[in-house]
């Protein structure tokens, strides 16, 4: 920023993007007293920070312009833009409320509010009886409690949910019950009843009576519990669980073998036809577990769909906005055709660079919008001759925010689309790595450096291609 302010871009059209309001707060108040110590600096001491910041000894020009920042921010309206993106989104929704379709009262929702308007809509869903088959099936999955985090965990994914169900539920469905091969006619009910008797029980039976009789304890215990269950036929659907844990591991996966070498070779028939009734059972669980997931994502969709509409419905009648909405609102304003060209030619005509902190932690819908902004830094020269910047300081390995909807690889792809946009204008990405550790020392980054070398360790944290290395401040401490 101050390297920026040397050059003589204006300060207005500087945006400074931050992840929280303390972190603006804290970098507007470094900046004012930066530039107030340079304005009554004496020469020789801010020669040295100019050299330093600049990499060159400034001229005498450089000292007085350098003298002259603090006015100039002082006299900017509204100060240095330094806003967390939903600070910024909010603003220009405040400008451009009608473009985006917006009250132009609207007021944020703070988390309680919010909040509240979450529970309003949750009551008036448990109230539909349309809804009451769909509230049954999640009630099997997950307690009272389980259900408000599902809930709020609905409305804070809704940017990912409601492209999903933009043409309606049912089409969503069929895209999942296609996907999962699930026929129209499956249920996991029927799937079960199917399996429990569609079949040769009375040669699996003899095949388990043999195994009952084998000299080992594994293979006797493991035919008993065969033999229990075919020899109760009104019973199988209900105890299906008990009999395909004959052929599944603790952990549900198929057993490489239900018996034991002394069986196979004393009797090889009756081992063939337990390993036929095991491929059987694995694929009847196989389809029983698909359409169960697509019964569960059923339910959850439709109560889903039911309760964003509400939520939004709400909102709209009260003039209200959640943080999400700034987000998604001014992302849909900046891509509406007919629309999006003129507001980004207001804004466009009021930014020149645009700073992110933090943006391993900046989700993909933030990013959206930031990418949208950028949109024309990149597209041939503008009518003044200036270098436009976007400038992005982050590091993937320190995100934690996935809880909000923070992805690293969407810091890695959005490196790679802004690479790509200004290598085809022909200008440069310069890729500055942070591998200076002011926190540990040497002997602690080198065991770090050594586990993250290899390459399933890295995988997650390190981008593909990168190779982690710290180098300590701290040398020559114990």
């Amino acid at each position: 920023m101050l390297a920026l302010l040397l050059k003589g871009s204006a300060p207005q059209r500087i945006l400074c993007l931050t992840f929280t309001k303390a972190a603006a707060a804290e970098m507007a108040i470094r900046l004012s007293t930066r530039l107030g110590e340079w304005a009554i600096a004496e020469d020789g001491r801010l020669a040295r920070e100019l050299e330093e910041l600049t990499g060159a000894k400034p001229k005498a020009e450089t000292l007085d312009e350098a003298r002259r920042l603090f006015a100039r921010l002082l006299d900017t309206p509204g100060g240095m833009r330094i806003d967390t993106i939903h600070a910024f989104c909010q603003s220009v929704l405040r400008r451009f409320p009608i473009e985006a379709g917006v009250a132009p009262h609207f007021t944020v929702l703070d988390d309680r509010t919010a909040a509240e308007v979450l529970q309003q809509a949750r009551a008036e869903i448990l109230a539909m009886p349309e809804l009451a088959a769909a509230l049954g099936e999640i009630a099997g999955h997950t307690g009272e409690g389980g259900f408000d985090e599902l809930i709020g965990e609905i409305a804070g994914q809704r940017a990912k949910l409601e492209p999903l169900l933009a043409d309606g539920v049912e089409q969503l469905l069929t895209r999942l019950r296609d996907l999962l091969g699930v026929a129209p006619d499956e249920t996991p009910e029927n799937i079960v009843a199917q399996a429990s008797h569609d079949f040769d029980d009375g040669m699996v039976l003899a095949a388990a009576r043999a195994l009952r009789d084998g000299d080992k304890p594994s293979d006797r215990d493991r035919g008993e519990s065969i033999i229990r269950w075919l020899e109760a036929p009104a019973d199988r659907a209900a105890r299906f669980d008990d009999y395909a844990a004959c052929y599944l591991t603790q952990k549900d996966e198929p057993r490489a073998r239900i018996y034991t070498k002394d069986f196979l070779r004393d009797d090889p028939q009756e081992a063939v036809t337990l390993d036929a009734e095991a491929a059987r059972v694995i694929a009847a669980v196989t389809r029983w577990r698909a359409a169960s997931l697509y019964a569960a994502t059923q339910a959850l969709m439709k109560v889903a769909d039911a309760l964003l509409h509400r939520y939004r419905r709400l909102k709209r009648r009260r003039a209200l906005l959640d943080y999400d909405d700034l987000i998604l609102i001014t992302r849909d304003l900046l891509r509406r055709p007919g629309v999006a060209p003129w507001v980004l030619f207001k804004l466009d005509g009021g930014l020149d660079h645009i700073l992110i902190d933090e943006a391993q932690d900046t989700n993909p819908e933030q990013w959206q919008v930031i990418a949208e902004l950028a949109e024309e830094f990149f597209a041939g020269e503008g009518g003044r001759e200036l270098n436009r910047t976007i400038f992005a300081v982050g590091d993937a390995k320190q995100s934690i925010f996935s809880f909000q909807g923070a992805d690293r690889t969407e810091f890695e792809r959005m490196r790679r689309h802004f690479a790509a946009r200004i290598g085809a204008a022909h200008q440069r990405l310069e890729q500055i790595d942070l591998d200076l550790s002011f926190r540990s020392v040497p002997v602690v980054l080198q065991a770090v450096d050594a586990v993250f070398a290899n390459g399933a360790a890295a995988d997650g944290v390190v981008p593909p291609g990168a190779h982690l290395q710290h180098r300590p401040h701290r040398d020559g401490m114990a």
